[in-house]
């Protein structure tokens, strides 16, 4: 019987559809919604054609430009939060706090995460694309079973998306297939080989695809250069989080307590700040053999940790900030938000509404575009992916039954 049914008032039982009920989790989750907010502007900004943003100050102009321009950061972000809240078990194993995660539990609880959604969005899109001439259509059996596979990596192997956010899909699911071999790295001992080690298999993936693939198009250097092993930097940054969290204890207590956290948390949001105008000032160096290119996720993941450690810890301004209802609910609807913002946006983009628009043209893309993208984006949660977040067999709640309790 649904809260509705049982004489639960319609707002209440709306809400509780969309509500954490982690709620030490609440900040986390709504820092994943902001990630996923910044990607959806950072698209509207980019299909109204890089339009300066200056903020008028004492006869001056605050060029506001790369806090959307820089946008598609989002995915690192999600990257050093899926490291940070997967790894959290297998820390607490290692720590000797709980049984080993069962493997086959794991998968199938990540693979019931990433592709319900994202093959009723595929089913959808290429029925669309059959009367909608300017979206991409799947033209062959070769790229329907790549799509199927989510393929998208450089060829011959893999196929361009139609979605053109799918590209990361396949990065965050190969991160979800390594992570129990990985597991053997989360002992607090081995924290320095943990983060070495994440940051060496990163820059020596990457200085392979700058220097093999210099000649390619950029669209292929970008899905090369940060497929895993080159995302591990921020991946690992998220695991080494976690390991800290769990043996906070072996820390020294200053460095986790409410206040200490607040600094942190402050110190991570600078730290963000920072690596996003240097990207904007140096992008024509980024795609270069050049230490940016090695240098700036890790910096941009390191101020993440920071923000992740701080809301772990109760850090007030990263609370206030990610922990609000509103960026909570966000971070709720996070995962159908990134898979739908792309072809809403494409979509409105080309009609007449929007197609003869100047100056006014990122402003009736956010204004229309994202009230929509989070109605669509609120029906696919509650229709696709909540049923199956909330999919339990028996096996694996018997075994849930006799797993000692989570001590975080």
């Amino acid at each position: 019987m649904s809260a509705i049914e049982r004489g639960t008032p319609a707002p209440a039982a709306v809400v509780r559809l969309f509500a954490e009920q982690n709620d030490h989790l609440r900040a986390l989750t709504g820092l994943r919604g902001w990630a996923a907010l910044w990607v959806c502007l950072y698209h509207a900004w980019t299909f109204a054609k890089y339009p300066p943003i200056e903020l008028p100050f004492a006869g001056q102009a605050i060029d506001l430009t790369p806090l959307i321009s820089i946008g598609f950061a989002g995915v690192s972000i999600f990257f050093v939060l899926s490291g940070f809240l997967l790894a959290l078990p297998y820390a607490e194993w290692q720590a000797g706090l709980r049984e080993r995660p069962a493997t086959g539990r794991y998968l199938l609880r990540r693979v019931a995460r990433v592709f319900p959604a994202y093959y009723a969005q595929l089913a959808l899109l290429v029925l669309l694309a059959a009367w909608l001439p300017w979206h991409a259509s799947i033209d062959d059996w070769s790229a329907l079973w790549r799509h199927l596979l989510m393929l998208f990596v450089p060829p011959p192997l893999g196929t361009t998306p139609i979605n053109m956010v799918w590209w990361t899909l396949p990065i965050e699911f190969s991160f979800y297939l390594a992570l129990p071999f990985l597991a053997f790295l989360l002992p607090m001992r081995r924290w320095w080989l943990l983060l070495i080690g994440s940051l060496f298999a990163m820059t020596l993936w990457r200085y392979g695809v700058v220097t093999l693939l210099a000649d390619r198009p950029m669209q292929e250097r970008v899905y090369a250069s940060y497929q895993l092993p080159g995302s591990l930097d921020t991946f690992g940054l998220g695991m080494l989080t976690a390991m800290l969290h769990v043996n906070r204890d072996r820390l020294p207590r200053w460095l986790w307590t409410r206040e200490r956290a607040d600094w942190l948390g402050a110190l991570g949001l600078l730290l963000i700040l920072v690596a996003i105008y240097w990207l904007a000032g140096a992008r024509s160096e980024y795609w270069r053999d050049n230490p940016i290119f090695y240098c700036w996720t890790p910096a941009l993941g390191l101020g993440t940790a920071a923000l992740v450690f701080s809301a772990m810890n109760g850090g007030r301004v990263v609370e206030f900030l990610f922990g609000n209802r509103t960026i909570v609910f966000l971070g709720t609807i996070s995962y159908s938000l990134y898979l739908w913002h792309h072809p809403l946006l494409e979509w409105l983009n080309s009609t007449s509404l929007i197609h003869g628009q100047g100056k006014t043209r990122l402003l009736m893309l956010v204004a229309i575009g994202v009230p929509l993208t989070l109605v669509v984006s609120a029906l696919s949660y509650v229709l696709i992916e909540r049923p199956f977040l909330r999919f339990r067999s028996p096996r694996y709640l018997s075994a849930q039954k006799t797993m000692p309790p989570n001590p975080t």
